[in-house]
């Protein structure tokens, strides 16, 4: 995952580790899975707000942070599959192979 899309997940890793929390300990914490918390931490998953809000909560910490992490996230893939999609048009419209 490209870091420039997962600064959420930066984000949380560095809240539970403040907390001295494990993986499997947050997890419980926020009545998810250790596999859950590890998507959202290494592989960007988004989670819904309502939970980005109990883990801020958990921290004590203003949910907005969290949820513009996640906003800023989402709008980075979004436009890097726009990106592609687009370099992929150019590429057939010069008749290349994409």
């Amino acid at each position: 995952m490209d870091n420039q899309c997962n600064k959420l997940g930066e984000r949380l890793r560095e809240l539970r580790a403040e907390l001295g929390d494990t993986v499997r300990g947050f997890a419980v914490r926020i009545g998810k899975t250790p596999g859950y918390v590890s998507q959202i931490e290494v592989r960007g998953e988004i989670p819904a707000p309502d939970l980005l809000c109990r883990i801020a909560d958990i921290h004590e910490i203003n949910p907005e942070e969290l949820l513009q992490l996640a906003k800023g996230d989402q709008v980075a893939r979004t436009s890097k599959a726009i990106d592609k999609k687009h370099e992929s048009a150019i590429k057939l419209y010069r008749k290349e192979k994409p």
